[in-house]
């Protein structure tokens, strides 16, 4: 990240990096929608994710290099923007040839409700991590970028399961929102655990 930043123009600032994740967000939505009339539009996809990616991913380490930082601007900014940004890209993946709209915002709906105990942890304990259990944004789009390299090569023919109508794709969404539901209801009873042991602890007597 250090030798990105070192060699952006002057021009270049931390919100500009912040509007570039966006459009590369909205260019991953516009990407799918297209795939309506050719898959080779998944390109387009792939290089919507990879803008979205340094945008969100630099304008932060942009600031704090420079010493810039404005630390409760740039948190809020961030986290909200994230929202438009996942929302945008989970929409078009679910308006696309390949995905179910439904599964797509549940998977969405999994992924934020991780992010949302993060923020919260945060709240509590101060200390903010943007992966958990190793799993963080970064992740997730080259696992998008990986499924729509395997459509261009192998295509996402529906199968039909039960009374369902589904692809690989849409099972692969339905399990990744599995995961992150139930990571999400161990950690909360993890953590809800931890801090009831620590609040109920017997004050240390003073000497």
């Amino acid at each position: 990240m250090t030798w990105l930043v070192r060699r952006l123009p002057a021009s270049v600032t931390p919100d500009a990096l912040t509007a570039i994740g966006i459009f590369g967000a909205g260019l991953t939505l516009i990407g799918y929608l297209l795939t309506a009339w050719s898959p080779g539009f998944l390109w387009l996809a792939c290089l919507g994710l990879i803008c979205h990616w340094f945008g969100d991913s630099l304008d932060g380490t942009l600031a704090r290099f420079r010493g810039i930082e404005r630390p409760r601007y740039g948190y809020f900014l961030d986290q909200t923007v994230d929202v438009i940004g996942n929302l945008l890209i989970c929409l078009g993946m679910g308006l696309s040839a390949y995905v179910r709209l439904d599964i797509a915002l549940l998977a969405l709906a999994g992924y934020h409700a991780l992010s949302i105990y993060s923020l919260v942890k945060a709240c509590v304990s101060r200390e903010f991590h943007i992966s958990i259990v190793g799993f963080g944004p970064t992740e997730m789009r080259l696992l998008i970028i990986l499924m729509n390299v395997n459509i261009l090569l192998f295509g996402a023919p529906v199968l039909t399961i039960g009374p369902l109508f589904m692809t690989w794709c849409d099972i692969t969404l339905l399990l990744m929102a599995g995961g992150f539901f139930s990571v999400f209801v161990f950690l909360v009873f993890d953590y809800a655990g931890h801090l009831a042991r620590d609040e109920s602890a017997p004050p240390r007597s003073e000497v």
